[in-house]
């Protein structure tokens, strides 16, 4: 009969096995996990015909460009409506731009980094509206600078977030984690790198 010690190496053995086997399968699973919940999200927050307040990426240069959106949320912690007049004061102290019901935000160029709106359709953002989240949207294709497009917005979710004691939430509405952000910069640097890649094949 196996001794008290022999049993306790064999199952600190078999929790050492699993531990590795759990420390090798999770990046997978949580890779695989984050790229559905982005592939999920766009369409379900893009392809709506919204009224005037629409996101839709406009760009003569890029009309034949698909978009590569990273989207933020502003959720109220208590789910209590923003006071509008402190949002759109917020807004404005961010230099951003409204245009036809949502605000903009530009670099020094001119050129639209991110868009800012009601996380509630039709997503306008006015004295009246009525909403507990904001959502922040970038089109990395669109942005001059990815990565530094990326780090303004999430500075400015930052933010806003704090004077309105909001939560900066991923897509899904569920808190951002420090993976997701590691991972959305991630994206913007590749991003970055091909268009760098594109630019200098087409000189």
């Amino acid at each position: 009969m196996p001794s008290n010690i022999q049993i306790i190496l064999v199952a600190g053995a078999i929790v050492f096995f699993l531990v590795i086997l759990y420390l090798f399968f999770r990046p997978l699973f949580t890779r695989k996990l984050i790229q559905n919940s982005l592939d999920d999200s766009q369409p379900m927050l893009f392809t709506e015909e919204l009224e005037q307040g629409t996101l839709e990426f406009d760009d003569d240069n890029d009309s034949n460009q698909e978009q590569e959106l990273i989207i933020l949320n502003l959720v109220s912690m208590d789910k209590s409506n923003f006071n509008m007049n402190q949002v759109l004061t917020l807004l404005k102290n961010l230099d951003a731009k409204y245009v036809n019901g949502f605000f903009s935000y530009r670099d020094l160029n001119g050129r639209e980094v991110y868009r800012i709106a009601s996380g509630l359709n039709p997503g306008l953002l006015e004295a009246d509206t009525e909403t507990h989240v904001l959502l922040m949207a970038l089109d990395l294709n669109q942005a001059n600078d990815p990565v530094r497009g990326f780090e303004a917005m999430l500075e400015s979710a930052s933010s806003i977030s704090e004077k309105l004691h909001a939560s900066i939430c991923d897509a899904k509405r569920a808190p951002l984690s420090k993976q997701m952000t590691d991972h959305l910069k991630s994206r913007a640097q590749e991003i970055s790198h091909l268009n760098s890649m594109k630019n200098i094949s087409a000189q």
